[in-house]
């Protein structure tokens, strides 16, 4: 199912022209973030939460790009659920999930801050899909 929502997602931007949000970015922010909180010296645990949230944090865009933080983190509370997760760690990761987007996104936890920080820092030039500059998008 994630592979799937990831994948759809993922086609949905290409076809709006936005930068990709592959496999490779959710493991390449799933990585960052959990780096970030290991070298913060936080628990091992906040540092699989963290990675979980970096991985699932783009799935919402499978249903729409508007709010997709918000559609991910319900998304995410489902399949964390049926993974049967304890509902205080599934409470941090989709909280970090809704909070994530530059718009209205905040901090609000520190599974939040690393991820935010993992995701603002995938900057790779091949995640680029419109060469039209006129065009860019600054949120991406």
């Amino acid at each position: 199912m994630v592979q799937s929502f990831i994948e759809t997602g993922n086609q949905n931007l290409g076809a709006m022209g936005y930068t990709e949000h592959s496999y490779r970015h959710a493991g390449l922010v799933s990585n960052i973030a959990s780096n970030i909180l290991e070298r913060l010296d936080y628990s091992q645990r906040d540092c699989e939460l963290v990675a979980i949230a970096g991985y699932l944090h783009d799935i919402g865009n499978v249903i729409t790009r508007y709010n997709h933080g918000q559609s991910g983190a319900y998304l995410a509370m489902k399949i964390l659920q049926d993974l049967e997760m304890s509902w205080d760690e599934v409470a941090l990761i989709i909280g970090a999930i809704g909070n994530h987007e530059e718009e209205y996104g905040q901090p609000v936890n520190k599974i939040a801050a690393a991820l935010i920080l993992a995701d603002k820092s995938d900057v790779h030039s091949s995640r680029v899909r419109n060469p039209d500059v006129a065009n860019f998008d600054i949120h991406e």
